[in-house]
């Protein structure tokens, strides 16, 4: 069965019901001059998970209070579908002025089932900051970030040496993260552009677009102007990662 941590388990006239709690640390509120004045999770950049490797990533929270943060507890950091994240302790260091950082990691292993494909995409933050006078933060959805699944992109078909105007036929894979079997697969209606860097340049230029099959199988053909390389490239989606081939080098006789 599926984990849900936000769910809450009442018994209601002598049968059990389940009720889905909507993600929230506390019903608690807010009172007094204590603020959060940001979340970063991931350093600001997106959480690219792989299909088989767990993964550790920095929460830092900065608050502030004229008497100083004492706390940032508790923390659950949820995304779509009810997805729940292990968070370890928070640790504050109080700054210049009233502001305090606050430092921790959030970690997830798809092998131990605690992610699903279907979770990829925004996440939020909710958190509650005690300051030192009892002031309280009590906030949900306070900061958000993304986590996608990690993609990657294989390329063949470009011939060591060619004829300048000559047309080849390039193919790619494109695959990316199952949560569900810890594997890499392909998929379908992913959209890869095949691109050319001319031998010394460091602009890469698009050349033909390609839409995967159902099995992740790009494909797509362009004339060789000159000695260079070619590569695969992928942009991804809210749920999905980038992914870039390997360059592929050709030369021109």
């Amino acid at each position: 069965m599926r984990k849900t941590s936000w769910a809450l388990c009442a018994a209601a006239a002598g049968s059990a019901v389940a009720v889905l709690a909507v993600p929230t640390v506390t019903t608690d509120r807010s009172h007094g001059d204590t603020a959060v004045t940001s979340i970063t999770v991931n350093n600001g950049k997106p959480v690219l998970l792989g299909p088989a490797r767990a993964a550790a990533f920095p929460l830092v929270v900065r608050a502030r209070d004229d008497s100083g943060i004492r706390a940032v507890d508790p923390v659950g950091v949820w995304g779509p579908n009810y997805g729940v994240l292990k968070v370890g302790a928070l640790r504050c260091t109080a700054g210049p002025g009233t502001e305090s950082v606050c430092r921790g990691t959030v970690t997830v292993d798809p092998v131990q089932k605690e992610i699903f494909n279907d979770e990829a995409g925004t996440w939020f933050v909710d958190l509650q900051v005690t300051a030192n006078d009892g002031d309280r933060f009590v906030g949900k959805a306070t900061g958000g970030f993304s986590l996608k699944r990690a993609a990657k992109l294989s390329g063949s078909g470009v011939p060591a040496t060619a004829t300048a105007g000559q047309r080849i036929a390039v193919q790619g894979w494109l695959a990316r993260s199952f949560w569900t079997d810890n594997k890499f697969h392909g998929y379908k209606d992913g959209v890869a552009y095949l691109q050319f860097r001319a031998e010394g340049s460091h602009r890469w230029t698009t050349v033909a677009r390609a839409v995967s099959t159902a099995s992740g199988t790009v494909r797509a053909s362009a004339k060789v102007t000159g000695p260079g390389d070619f590569q695969w490239y992928a942009p991804g989606d809210k749920w999905t990662g980038d992914a870039v081939s390997r360059e592929m080098p050709v030369r021109t006789r």
